[in-house]
Order: C-alpha cells, then sequence, then structure tokens
C-alpha cells in the first residue's frame, strides 16, 4: 500500500526526529565542503553503481529493426495512383449572375 506524505510533512517529521536525537544527547558532527569520511590510507571501496560482472557485449538492433520492417510489409510499396476524373457539375450563369442550368463536364475550367 503506498501512503503518500507531503513535503512539508516530511521536513516537519525530520524536524521533530533531529530534535528529538540531539535532545538525548546525540551529537551532529560538520565536515568542510569537498572532505569525505573514507580513510585516507586505504584503498577507496567501489562505487554502488558498479557492477562486479564483466561487461556484456552489445547487440546492435538496427539490422533485426530492419527485418521486422521488411516482415511487417508483405506487399510492396506501391506509388499512389492519380485520382480517376469523374465528371463535375457545372452552373451556367446569364448576364445578370443568375443561374440558368447545370451541365455535367470531365474538367472544371
Amino acid at each position: 500500500m503506498i501512503f503518500s506524505t507531503s513535503k512539508n510533512s516530511l521536513r516537519r517529521e525530520l524536524r521533530r526526529k533531529v530534535k528529538e536525537f540531539l535532545s538525548d544527547g546525540g551529537e551532529i558532527k560538520q565536515y568542510p565542503h569537498g572532505e569525505t569520511g573514507e580513510p585516507a590510507d586505504k584503498p577507496r571501496a567501489r562505487s554502488v553503481f558498479v557492477s562486479p560482472s564483466p561487461l556484456k557485449t552489445r547487440t546492435y538492433v538496427n539490422d533485426v529493426v530492419a527485418s521486422l520492417d521488411r516482415r511487417k510489409r508483405k506487399t510492396p510499396i506501391r506509388p499512389p495512383q492519380k485520382p480517376v476524373a469523374s465528371p463535375k457539375k457545372k452552373v451556367i450563369y446569364d448576364d445578370f449572375g443568375e443561374p440558368i442550368r447545370e451541365i455535367w463536364v470531365d474538367s472544371v475550367d
């Protein structure tokens, strides 16, 4: 179950715990910026993010993706065909702009 808490409530809880720690005799040590807590006379420990296993070879997927795309396209790609011209209706107007009749033509001018 996930409980969502606000940042303010987390801050209040942290302040309360710090005050409780200090009131029980605890002490907070402050170190200069950049100083480490690791001993200087011993070698540094490996980072947590470094895996102890050797590096694995990488598989490039460009060829695999290209072959998958070819399989998806079973039919060859054809260029788009021009639409067949169908007759269009054209309105003939008189000198005053009133429609007189309609005619069917192969192409509209």
